[in-house]
């Protein structure tokens, strides 16, 4: 990166986290740091085995991105009886290819209005092009219209979005309503909203207190703890009312606040010893 026309070298710490998502909390569950030079999926197949160990029964399949559409990845969540859902993108796939070139020849299966948010979908089973996966892959392709009002030119316009997804699963349609598929596949997007720019933006995520670590896993963790706790307190112990009085945040810092009051007026009375 460049800072006032000089080339700075620029160093992070990287990691993944795992993050249980379609719940009314965010909750996240786990963190790997990768190691030098390493990608994201060996750190992320670390984790799973910690995760799959200590949370057996929280949730049935893992969800992710199209980094994680590899063999290896896939036949580790199942072989811990998991399925997965993931995303499919990248002209090269042989499994989005053969997709598109089966869609392409027929009519969409159905479509739903739900909001401001039109879907007309594909759905199909049988894929057997991903190499390597120990079962056939289903895969849903969505076209969806979305619209919105928008303020341009200091004018409120209605506009339309449009978008195209396609999502590979272990689940068979039979088990998995194409509606529900399609909400796993969106809600992949909680990890992103709900952890990562939420604990970063008002939490400090992103601040490396000490370049250790151990110590950067280990506040990582206090601060996932910490933040599942405040939103129990918040959603779970107050009344309705005091909800629409204070969002999280501003609960955050009400409690931040009265920990500071009380440890000044600890400090006030504590008795000092008095001279001759």
């Amino acid at each position: 990166m460049k800072v006032d026309d000089q080339e700075v070298t620029e160093y992070y710490h990287r990691g993944v986290v795992c993050h249980l998502i379609g719940q009314s909390l965010a909750i996240p569950l786990d963190m790997e740091l990768q190691q030098p030079g390493e990608g994201e999926v060996p750190a992320a197949k670390r984790m799973l085995e910690r995760v799959f160990a200590n949370y057996t029964r929280y949730f049935d399949a893992v969800v992710g991105d199209s980094l994680y559409l590899e063999a290896p990845f896939i036949n580790l969540c199942l072989d811990h009886h998991k399925d997965i859902v993931v995303v499919v993108k990248g002209d090269r796939r042989l499994l989005l290819q053969d997709a598109q070139g089966l869609f392409s020849q027929r009519a969409p299966d159905g479509q739903w209005t739900e909001g401001r948010r039109t879907v007309q979908y594909w759905d199909a089973e049988g894929f057997t092009s991903c190499e390597g996966v120990s079962r056939p892959l289903r895969v849903l392709h969505t076209v969806e219209s979305e619209q919105r009002r928008e303020r341009i030119a200091r004018q409120w316009k209605e506009t339309t979005k449009e978008s195209s997804w396609y999502w590979a699963t272990t689940f068979s349609q039979r088990r998995l309503r194409t509606r529900e598929f399609w909400r796993a596949g969106h809600w992949r997007w909680d990890i992103e909203n709900d952890c990562f720019n939420t604990m970063s933006t008002h939490w400090g995520l992103d601040h490396v207190f000490k370049h250790q670590p151990t110590a950067i896993v280990n506040f990582v963790l206090t601060l996932f703890l910490a933040f599942i706790l405040l939103q129990c307190f918040w959603r779970r112990n107050l009344k309705p009312p005091l909800r629409d009085l204070f969002t999280l945040i501003g609960l955050a810092d009400e409690l931040y606040a009265g920990m500071v009051g009380a440890r000044r007026e600890r400090r006030q009375c504590v008795p000092r010893a008095r001279g001759p």
